[in-house]
């Protein structure tokens, strides 16, 4: 009775540190949310096409050289008419997709590991990691990349009491998928491979029920394909903007090694240090390992396909591959390390006391949350809205202000929404940060009083041209700066 006792309380214990893991992934991605950062230049390009083009519209080619799937720009839509003239509308999707797929994970959590210390150690990865808290507020797809991972693995990986339930069920989320996320396509295709193996494995194969899923899948891309993808205006510049993210074909090359060790890192990239660069790759190899041994087969298909399909489409620059575009491929890492975390604490548990562990549950999930809030929590990017009120409060009528090329698309988003209330004329800058002589004279055509509003640059790069400016003897009048933003009124000679 004791023993019953004593198993219902440590139950009890663990189970309450994983409740509390999960309401810290809903308050972190809520106060993220509620922070409502400025919009940088590639959220606010794509949001200028969702609040000024209507739902027919968003079916053609972007303007502002975005690249979106169709049913996230129709939900974006949608929920910038319900929450209007607000960055809280546009960011809704990415907040609901990363409460979803919290749910999800924590879900194949429990259906992969029956160990309540390795589904702690898992979770907190995944609820205090840098780049989905802050990605579960951006205005771009990616966290849907997540969600459409999260769930297709899950209802994969449950039981069901008819098995052809699954095969509906996947048939229905896969086609939707594609509608909703670029990546979709590489998520089915490992599923696929899985469910192949799994029937083939457990000598129970749903052939007709396959066939069927695999045909809707396919019918369903191959329209999408041909109506939003083929012959895309886009695609070159995408191909040259993307064009460090392609894998060489070389496998005799030097650069070909180079970038898969690079590609490497960056599925661990995160601001833990020394956990990033060291720790969680060794604990990631010895899970691969460790199912290698095991035979765990289907588990290293399911977790590694997507990365190397994705690795494949890469090469040939179909698809790159970068750390946004691999959001959705935490949740995968995140698991074969969990598996490594495992197989040590499986090694050192005899040594150790449930008190022990215990301390070690409640040790990691702090840990990581004090990293997270260390290295800057809620995050920032570019907070153009803080050089507007600024320029607003100082501004006089006779002034004009002069917006550079990386902060035109974000000063556009803002004066359509009306967050800003400047009758001046406005000059839009042509030239990037990338030619600074060409830029230096683009700024030296201005005349009489002009605020200068930066955006994109690093400080050597502000610092350099301000200093050139100052150089030939303009008088600088007011300044101001703030995270990733700045401005500077001068009297030019007319």
């Amino acid at each position: 009775m004791n023993r019953i006792k004593c198993n219902l309380m440590k139950l009890n214990f663990e189970q309450k540190i994983i409740n509390a893991i999960l309401l810290s992934g809903v308050t972190l991605s809520f106060v993220q949310f509620i922070y409502n950062r400025s919009l940088w230049r590639d959220e606010a390009g794509l949001a200028l096409n969702v609040i000024n083009k209507n739902g027919l519209e968003l079916l053609k080619p972007l303007d502002y050289r975005q690249v979106a799937p169709i049913l996230f720009l129709q939900l974006e839509k949608l929920f910038s008419i319900l929450l209007p003239n607000s960055e809280y509308g546009l960011r809704l999707l990415p907040l609901l997709c990363f409460w979803f797929s919290l749910y999800f994970f924590y879900r194949i959590l429990k259906l992969t590991f029956k160990n309540d210390y390795t589904i702690i150690f898992a979770l907190s990865l995944f609820v205090f990691n840098y780049n989905l808290i802050y990605y579960s507020s951006e205005v771009k797809q990616y966290m849907c990349d997540v969600f459409v991972l999260t769930s297709i693995y899950y209802f994969t990986l449950k039981n069901y009491k008819k098995e052809e339930n699954k095969y509906y069920l996947l048939g229905i989320l896969g086609c939707v998928g594609i509608y909703l996320s670029n990546v979709t396509p590489i998520i089915l295709f490992s599923i696929g491979v899985y469910l192949l193996y799994d029937s083939w494995s457990n000598k129970k194969i749903y052939f007709k029920h396959m066939a069927g899923v695999s045909i809707a899948w396919i019918i369903t891309f191959l329209s999408y394909y041909y109506y939003f993808i083929h012959g895309h205006p886009l695609r070159d510049y995408m191909v040259i903007y993307w064009s460090n993210a392609f894998m060489p074909h070389n496998l005799f090359s030097a650069d070909f090694y180079l970038f898969l060790v690079d590609k490497f890192k960056m599925l661990f990239d995160s601001p833990y240090g020394i956990m990033d660069k060291i720790l969680f790759p060794v604990l990631y190899l010895i899970g691969f390992v460790t199912l290698s041994i095991r035979r765990k087969t289907g588990i290293l298909l399911i977790m590694l396909m997507p990365i190397f399909l994705h690795l494949l489409l890469s090469a040939f620059k179909l698809y790159p591959f970068d750390l946004r575009l691999i959001l959705y491929t935490i949740p995968v890492v995140i698991i074969i390390t969990s598996f490594g975390f495992e197989y040590l604490m499986n090694i050192v548990s005899t040594n150790l006391r449930i008190e022990r562990f215990r301390l070690l549950a409640m040790l990691i999930p702090l840990l990581l949350l004090f990293v997270l809030c260390s290295v800057g929590f809620p995050r920032q990017h570019e907070e153009i809205k803080r050089t507007i009120d600024y320029i607003q409060n100082n501004i006089n009528k006779n002034d004009k202000i002069y917006v550079n090329y990386f902060a035109a698309n974000a000063f556009k988003y803002y004066n359509d929404i009306q967050f800003m209330n400047i009758n001046v004329p406005v000059i839009y800058g042509s030239v990037d940060r990338n030619n600074d002589e060409k830029y230096i004279n683009e700024l030296k055509n201005l005349k009489g009083r002009n605020w200068l509003l930066f955006v994109g640059f690093g400080d050597n790069d502000t610092s350099y041209i301000i200093k050139k400016i100052d150089s030939l003897g303009y008088n600088k009048v007011k300044t101001f700066v703030t995270y990733g933003s700045s401005a500077y009124l001068y009297e030019f000679i007319d």
